[in-house]
């Protein structure tokens, strides 16, 4: 979902926006009710940022340069699809990587926005994608078969979800045995402005911060090899970081 420079444009934008929200999210009245009402923010903005984004694009050109893409992303992380292998786009949005592996691996394709996408955008449709097993839920709340996949993708959407450590448990429990993960995140560069974007609204898009370190520890403990890890682009604040990871089981 990251889209380079502009995708930082438009959340600067969306915030400047919607500042309402910021007042919204200061009087929440405990950690729990702060970061579900992060959430909440997050997806409405989400769906308004890709509306704001997408609104003079080409959608067939779109689709054709996203493809190229994942392309791109999935050889700077040293993975290769594999014919009919099951598995996870988590947290997918419009334009996941379901849109190039779509006839070449057995995907399930997981977003909580997906029937409003269908709705507002021109890139994406159910019926686009007729071998893609759609479902609209919030990963922490999917129902899916526990060691059900052999590779699971998770692009840029792990600092989108209400509760971070129970996100990642649950992409642990759909992992077959020797399963691979790609996932990557926006990582702070900085540990002071992480403990400011946790506390104030920084970047209402991501309720999650985390910096590389924590994305480390929190795999490594879920029994998790790492096998590669790859700054996929360096910003002011913060680096887009891919890993991509096997699941060994506990030692």
């Amino acid at each position: 979902m990251t889209e380079g420079l502009n995708f930082l444009a438009g959340k600067v934008a969306m915030w400047m926006k919607n500042r309402s929200f910021v007042r919204i999210t200061l009087r929440a009245q405990n950690p729990t009710s702060f970061t579900k009402m992060k959430w909440k923010i997050a997806q409405y903005l989400e769906r308004r940022w890709w509306k704001h984004y997408l609104r003079q694009k080409d959608a067939a050109e779109y689709l054709t340069d996203k493809r190229q893409y994942w392309q791109r992303t999935l050889n700077q992380l040293g993975h290769s699809a594999k014919a009919g292998n099951a598995s996870l786009d988590a947290g997918c949005g419009p334009a996941g990587i379901f849109i190039l592996l779509h006839d070449q691996e057995r995907v399930t394709a997981l977003d909580p926005l997906l029937e409003r996408y269908a709705t507002d955008l021109d890139i994406f449709s159910f019926s686009g994608y007729p071998k893609v097993d759609f479902i609209t839920s919030p990963l922490e709340t999917a129902s899916l078969p526990a060691a059900g996949f052999e590779t699971i993708y998770c692009f840029n959407a792990i600092n989108h979800v209400r509760d971070w450590e129970l996100a990642l448990d649950r992409l642990t429990e759909w992992a077959a045995p020797g399963a691979t993960m790609l996932i990557s995140s926006d990582v702070h560069r900085r540990p002071w402005l992480k403990r400011i974007f946790r506390l104030l609204p920084g970047d209402l898009l991501h309720p999650q911060q985390h910096d590389a370190e924590a994305y480390h520890n929190a795999l490594v403990k879920r029994d998790w090899r790492i096998d590669e890890k790859v700054i996929l682009r360096e910003e002011l604040i913060f680096n887009y970081v891919g890993w991509r990871v096997v699941k060994v089981g506990p030692k």
